[in-house]
């Protein structure tokens, strides 16, 4: 069409009674592009898809940004309900919108509103999106988004629905409507988004990983407690992840309290007030005799204002850590503990990450191996610095941590100070207990002894100087120390029989093994002799033959290296990729016969673990895997068995998971103690390896050579397709530990 054909029809369309806003915005943008004289910026509808596809490359990082909206709206409470219909559900207790801001802010793009007002409204929290990439994260997640926004003082709420698919090629952007509507209020304040037909599924695992992502990027909750607009303080920010499966109430999947912090040892915080006067606080509810308020630090610092911080406290021990949740907190430890630092609400990188000890926690504790455990991975906490004019603490010019001037240098003098004193006094209760409780059961017996004798120097002390009792308590000292000292020895000789128990359990696999092999030898021999004698081809019977024998060998070279290298009591760095396919090549005839599908994925390279013997090794998996074989049997099931492994940071893992009868959730605690067994009892007239393999001492074995080697084994969520999945945590080997012609 013409210039003067598309202005006839835009006059008919002015000039109708109901006026058709999409029709009238095409034929302007069609006349527009009639100007000889001038050309104009135009925007693909399409353009909308590339940007939330590409611009959000993680699902994590989407679900963030989303989140983030919820911070800037003052809320205090964001709920996600990841549903298996396929949808998603984000609702905030934030202000909401108004027609105007839904209009202004959400649909259009790269509004400088944030750059103006870098404050939220009611609490003054410096927002956190600029870039205004959370409507398309929304589209990175779905296909469709509903967003029905509440404010306080309206009668009536908005709902704006935008189907993402609208957005094609060959159509301008401008063209592109979504419809806005006045609904009925369902909560009284706050903003609820609906995204539909998710384009990925979210299983348990990716669920909380997302909320760790989340966690991660903004301080949970205030310290300061600084006054917004009407004097508002800010109460936090916090999130909670559920997952509802049908019309069931939604299930909690992880939020701060039942993740972590509720079950720690002891809570640290401190402060620095406008006149640099330190002080610091504890509250434990384990050693409620230590908890403190405000006590002043010996310090007056010359530059340091407004400072807080909170720490969780933890230690690794038994009787101080819920059974069933330990495994996930010292996880959690390990991979986010120490102290994190947060300028103005915002996290300052690299402070806080596993390889960063800018307080000299680890480097402190190395050097006072004696003295209370207060490592990075002993705490989790945060200090918030809220400096908003940087007049104290700049950033680097890479925007990579804090230049480290006299207040950086006072900050971390006063937060070390602060956590030593705090752990020293709860050290000082726990040692204190231990010593009332005079029980050993649970120590070293040379450790054991090492007490002792100090409880004697502390009668000793509390007693008149006579030189009988004296020389009595020397010789007490003298027979405790032996005692301890023999106890050790025994220990030691434990562990060598552990070892050999290990060992023995493989063997009896193994005999198993050559039983069925053997067998089998047998019977295709009958049916050879049978066949030459009828004078027909034996060639399936010699290829059938020649596999046992191939099997047969196998074995007998996989558990020949087992064998002497424990009988030298070889301590060596073992591979994992190669431990995993050894461990492969052998079970494979197994697997043929009974159909099992196996398959292993193997993340990375030089995956060394800690000096280890290999027939250690040999005895955790084989006794895994003779666990899944039983329970795939159970199950009745076309078996499958996987084993995954990698790193993080420096530690291994190795997950081991199968599609069997599962362990049901009231035996979960237990199936790690010594005979406790759910397998069918032997017949009264079992073989003596049958006898063995079926006592319940399997997974016993398989932890105590795990935690002699200082790692942890744990039951875990398992992958999509699996029922049962154990997952060993070891150090990675240090380098001068790898042999040198291991590469």
């Amino acid at each position: 069409m013409n210039d003067f054909e598309i202005l006839k029809q835009l006059r008919t369309e002015l000039d109708g009674k109901q006026l058709n806003y999409e029709q009238i915005l095409h034929l302007s943008s069609a006349l527009a592009r009639q100007d000889q004289d001038n050309v104009r910026f135009s925007v693909d509808a399409s353009h909308i898809s590339r940007l939330g596809l590409e611009l959000v490359a993680k699902k994590e990082t989407a679900v963030a940004e989303l989140v983030k909206n919820g911070y800037d709206a003052d809320a205090t409470l964001v709920k996600l309900i990841f549903k298996d219909s396929g949808s998603l559900e984000i609702s905030d207790d934030g202000l909401g919108m108004t027609r105007q801001q839904l209009i202004d802010g959400f649909m259009r793009l790269s509004t400088p509103d944030k750059v103006e007002q870098p404050f939220s409204e009611k609490y003054q929290r410096q927002r956190a999106g600029r870039k205004g990439i959370g409507r398309f994260s929304a589209q990175r997640l779905g296909t469709r988004l509903t967003i029905k926004t509440h404010q306080k003082e309206a009668s009536h709420a908005l709902q704006l629905t935008i189907n993402w698919n609208d957005f094609e090629a060959h159509r301008d952007l401008i063209t592109v409507s979504s419809r806005i509507e006045t609904i009925e209020k369902v909560i009284q304040e706050g903003t609820i988004l609906i995204i539909e037909h998710l384009r990925e599924t979210w299983s348990e695992a990716e669920i909380k990983r997302a909320y760790r992502y989340i966690s991660d990027l903004l301080q949970p909750f205030p310290l300061s407690q600084k006054a917004g607009k009407h004097d508002k303080i800010d109460p936090g920010f916090k999130t909670i992840c559920y997952q509802q499966m049908g019309d069931d109430d939604p299930k909690t999947i992880v939020d701060e309290n039942n993740l972590i912090l509720e079950y720690a040892l002891a809570e640290i915080e401190g402060r620095v007030d406008n006149k640099g006067d330190a002080y610091w606080s504890l509250r434990s509810q384990r050693y409620s005799e230590v908890n403190t308020i405000d006590e002043e630090l010996d310090d007056l610092y010359d530059i340091l204002r407004q400072v807080n911080f909170k720490t969780y406290f933890y230690i690794n021990k038994p009787d101080l850590l819920p059974k069933l949740l330990k495994p996930i907190i010292i996880e959690k430890l390990k991979k986010q503990g120490g102290i994190r630092l947060y300028r103005n609400g915002f996290r300052v990188l690299p402070y806080g990450e596993k390889s960063n000890d800018w307080l000299g926690l680890d480097a402190s504790a190395a050097l006072e191996k004696e003295l209370p455990p207060s490592r990075n991975d002993n705490v989790f906490g945060f200090v918030e610095i809220y400096d908003p004019l940087g007049e104290q603490f700049e950033e680097t010019s890479s925007r990579e941590g804090l230049i480290e001037n006299q207040a950086f240098e006072e900050l971390r003098h006063f937060v070390f100070k602060a956590l030593k004193k705090a752990v020293g006094r709860i050290w000082e209760a726990h040692q204190k207990s231990l010593l009332l409780k005079k029980s050993s059961q649970n120590t070293p017996p040379l450790k054991a002894a090492q007490q002792i004798v100090k409880d004697l120097d502390t009668i000793t002390e509390a007693q008149s100087d006579k030189n009988a009792v004296k020389t009595v308590n020397a010789e007490i000292k003298e027979r405790v120390l032996q005692l301890g000292e023999s106890s050790q020895a025994i220990m030691a000789e434990n562990s060598m029989l552990r070892v050999l128990a290990s060992l023995g359990l493989t063997i009896g696999e193994f005999t198993h093994e050559i039983r069925q092999s053997l067998n089998a030898m047998v019977a295709n021999l009958a049916l050879l002799t049978t066949e030459l004698i009828e004078n027909q081809s034996a060639s399936d019977i010699c290829k059938r033959m020649q596999s046992n024998l191939d099997a047969l060998q196998s074995y007998a070279r996989y558990f020949d290296n087992a064998v002497m290298d424990n009988a030298h009591r070889q301590l060596q760095a073992q591979e994992l990729r190669d431990v995993i396919n050894a461990f492969e090549r052998v079970i494979r005839p197994e697997l043929q016969r009974k159909g099992i599908e196996f398959k292993t994925e193997i993340m990375g390279y030089d995956l060394f673990a800690r000096p280890m013997h290999s027939s250690e090794w040999t005895s955790i998996l084989f006794n895994l895997f003779s666990n899944s074989l039983k329970a795939i049997k159970r199950s009745c099931s076309k078996g499958q068995v996987l084993i995954r492994a990698g790193k993080v940071n420096h530690t291994l893992f190795l997950e081991f998971a199968d599609n069997g009868d599962g362990i049901p959730p009231e035996y979960q605690e237990r199936i790690f103690n010594a005979f406790f067994t759910t397998s069918a009892p032997p017949a009264p007239f079992a073989s003596d390896t049958d006898q063995l393999t079926g006592t319940g001492l399997g997974l016993k074995i398989v932890k105590d050579i795990i935690e002699a080697a200082e790692g942890n084994i744990f039951l875990i969520q398992p992958p999509t397709g699996y029922v049962t999945c154990f997952r060993i945590e070891i150090r990675k080997a240090l380098k001068e530990e790898i042999p040198e012609d291991a590469y």
